[in-house]
């Protein structure tokens, strides 16, 4: 019961942040602007939105790929369908609740492809810590390569508000004092909860971590390490062209350069992170992002508001039909053998 409390507590918080987003923008928009934004959604050529649909297909099936890499040195060799098909219902699954996607996919392939919980998490982890790096990497270039552009843009809307509120805070003496005794107080609990959990439950989270830490190190025993960065290089580069090719669909942001592709996909990234399933937030950093390119915030918004439904839609289908099938292809391959 608490669990489930826990979940839609989760849910309604992240569903209130995005609500509280979309609410931020459409709050001054006046009639025009409103009139500006439904023009832009019917002046949008859609063919294109198609092809970033077929694009993020192609990234999450050379997804699946990659994640068999990882655990093949392990022992583990489940069936490719398998593991597209739980790729899929993971990306539906985020939409719920944040993360829950990970540990659903993992949960798909121990059932039928018996691979081992920890280890499956384990490599996840891995796999989330590749992306990172990359979005690492992405973000630096796109810094360097447009510096003044976005430094400049940062400073301004980001930092020098959130240091505004926050300076006030690290001011008070009596406020860091608390901050620092609470820290200690946490740190001396879990110390404590270690100490008095008895031999069972540390040995089963002992076995759990051991099999955890197997799935993130599976990385240095790959088979064939050049063709695992290819497809890590791969997806982000079918991300990018989501975003790039995106632009396509609207007269205004045809002719924008391959840098606002790249930045369109690391704020939007962090959109998707920061917010469950980045509702609210993706479009509104989306159009934020365009504007530094002279795109309206008009046209911005609504290409937001599509590039972002055609992911969720995507997602949701994909992993609702990838449910269906699961047990139909596995019970068909079951009765062949």
């Amino acid at each position: 019961m608490k669990d489930k409390i826990l979940k839609t507590a989760k849910f309604l918080f992240f569903l209130g942040i995005g609500i509280g987003l979309i609410w931020l923008v459409v709050k001054d928009l006046t009639e025009k602007d409103k009139a500006d934004i439904y023009k832009s959604f019917g002046e949008a050529n859609y063919w294109w939105i198609i092809v970033t649909i077929l694009l993020g297909f192609v990234s999450n099936v050379s997804r699946a790929i990659r994640w068999q890499m990882l655990m093949k040195p392990l022992g583990h060799s489940p069936r490719l369908d398998n593991t597209v098909y739980a790729i899929f219902i993971g990306y539906m699954a985020n939409y719920a609740l944040p993360r829950l996607g990970e540990v659903t996919r993992c949960g798909i392939l121990n059932r039928y492809d018996k691979v081992p919980m920890n280890e499956l998490l384990g490599t996840v982890l891995a796999e989330r810590a590749i992306d990172i790096l990359c979005l690492i990497l992405i973000f630096f270039y796109t810094l360097f390569a447009q510096h003044s552009l976005i430094y400049n843009y940062t400073e301004q809307k980001l930092l020098l508000p959130l240091w505004n509120k926050l300076a006030p805070l690290f001011a008070n003496k009596t406020i860091v004092i608390v901050l620092f005794v609470l820290f200690l107080l946490a740190v001396w609990l879990l110390i404590r909860f270690v100490q008095r959990a008895n031999t069972g439950i540390v040995s089963k989270l002992s076995n759990a971590l051991k099999g955890f830490i197997n799935g993130m190190v599976s990385i240095k025993n790959i088979d064939k390490p050049f063709l695992f960065v290819f497809h890590s290089v791969f997806i982000w580069v079918m991300y990018f062209l989501m975003n790039y090719v995106g632009f396509w669909a609207f007269a205004e942001t045809t002719n924008l350069s391959l840098n606002a592709g790249f930045s369109t996909l690391v704020f939007g990234s962090v959109g998707m992170i920061v917010v469950q399933g980045g509702i609210g937030a993706y479009p509104l950093i989306i159009m934020e992002t365009l504007k530094l390119y002279g795109v309206s915030p008009a046209v911005g918004f609504a290409y937001g508001w599509i590039a972002w439904s055609a992911q969720a839609v995507e997602m949701i289908l994909l992993g609702f039909l990838s449910l269906l099938l699961l047990p139909l292809v596995n019970r068909t391959n079951s009765i062949s053998k």
